[in-house]
């Protein structure tokens, strides 16, 4: 029944001295997705986007639709003529095919080709007029059990029953380039779902500490880091692996239990910043969120962001950990995210970590193990695993070689 989606565009639209150069690439990112569906056909305006299905079923192509960002909404519609009676037959054979015969309804019309004779008014009262007078239904116009949508533009009319919600944000490729720093626990790839929302171009990074860390917990975060890459721009990430190990057992060994934490933290910004200069990417994203554990207080987040010069971009900072649950159910990351690996922060945490450490006491803590030359030796042998939406990856698997790991 249906024959086109019709696709809204978000908040781009705000973008007045460099729209075109945004239509450009978020249409190209949506063709780029949807190049598996060998019927569509694509066509827009300055302000609309229209996906035609020839055939193809308008379900599969809403759902790589939801991993695109920059868009407001879409729906699938009917596209007719300007004639009444056309939209009012065309209404009905939609209500019957999504078998609403009997329900109460209403009409809404918009009305952006204002050549056309009729206000949107009279359009919703004609066109209802129409159904009512070949079906059974009953309008209700305060609390029906469906809307009826016509949508009237100079290149058609457009008749849809459903508004789908798009993931907003700014099209992916638009905002700049980030490092995300990835463990496998639940925040960090919503932080980094977020970052890829609003068009940033990410490669992420994550700190091993085998045999303290095992190979599944790096198959769950090679898995996490595979499918927030769904969002980007070409379904596809890198993920740089850090020998973490020397480094954490020597600032066990040598430095004040308490300071652990802040310690292995300062010096994992030391070697993202580095990594992030050489990748050519300008700013790092982490999952922190104030409060969340001991080192993420106010405090902690000011000791540890001394260490670097680079913007650190924290999209979680404020959001309760229930909220952050349910973007990453959403976003189809929690089921692996909660599977029982431990990442290298939680196998080395303290019993009783520092809450309001200062950056003058982790200096003199530093001093206590030989930092520079570790993370020398750490940035030297960094992995690094391309990683892809559509293909499987598994750690120790027939693409080890290829990958380095």
């Amino acid at each position: 029944m249906y024959n086109i989606i019709l696709v809204r565009y978000g908040e781009m639209t705000l973008k007045k001295a460099n729209y075109k150069e945004f239509l450009k690439v978020i249409n190209a990112n949506i063709k780029r997705k949807l190049k598996k569906f060998p019927q569509l056909k694509f066509t827009n305006t300055d302000y609309r986007f229209y996906i035609h299905l020839n055939g193809e079923d308008y379900l599969e192509v809403i759902k790589v639709l939801d991993t695109i960002s920059g868009l407001a909404s879409y729906s699938p519609c009917f596209k007719t003529t300007s004639d009444l009676e056309e939209i009012g037959k065309q209404s009905v054979a939609l209500i019957q095919y999504e078998q609403l015969v009997g329900k109460t309804f209403k009409v809404e019309t918009k009305r952006s080709d204002k050549s056309y004779p009729l206000t949107s008014l009279e359009i919703t009262k004609n066109v209802a007029g129409l159904i009512l007078r070949d079906i059974k239904l009953e309008v209700d116009v305060h609390n029906p059990d469906f809307i009826l949508n016509v949508e009237l533009r100079n290149e058609g009319t457009y008749i849809y029953l459903r508004n789908y919600l798009g993931l907003g944000g700014l099209p992916a490729g638009t905002g700049g380039s980030g490092l995300l720093m990835m463990s496998g626990g639940i925040d960090s790839p919503v932080a980094g779902f977020l970052a890829l929302k609003k068009g940033i171009t990410l490669k992420a990074i994550h700190f091993a500490s085998p045999p303290y860390t095992s190979d599944l917990a790096l198959q769950k975060v090679i898995d996490l880091t595979k499918e927030i890459s769904k969002y980007s721009e070409y379904e596809k990430m890198e993920l740089l692996v850090v020998p973490f190990t020397e480094i954490q057992t020597s600032i066990q060994k040598d430095c004040n239990p308490t300071y652990l934490i802040t310690l292995m933290r300062r010096a994992m910004y030391k070697i993202a910043e580095q990594v992030a200069l050489k990748e050519g990417m300008s700013i790092i994203v982490n999952g922190e969120s104030v409060g969340q554990v001991a080192s993420q207080t106010v405090e902690s987040m000011m000791v540890v962001n001394e260490v670097t010069n680079f913007p650190v971009i924290r999209p979680l900072v404020t959001y309760d950990k229930q909220e952050i649950v349910d973007i990453a159910k959403k976003i189809n990351t929690y089921e692996v995210s909660i599977l029982p690996y431990e990442d290298c922060c939680t196998v080395f945490v303290p019993k009783h970590p520092v809450i309001r450490p200062t950056v003058e006491r982790a200096k003199k803590e530093e001093t206590k193990y030989e930092m520079n030359d570790l993370i020398k030796e750490a940035i030297s042998n960094i992995k690094r695993i391309v990683l892809s939406y559509n293909e499987e990856y598994f750690v120790g698997g027939e693409d080890k070689d290829k990958y380095e790991i």
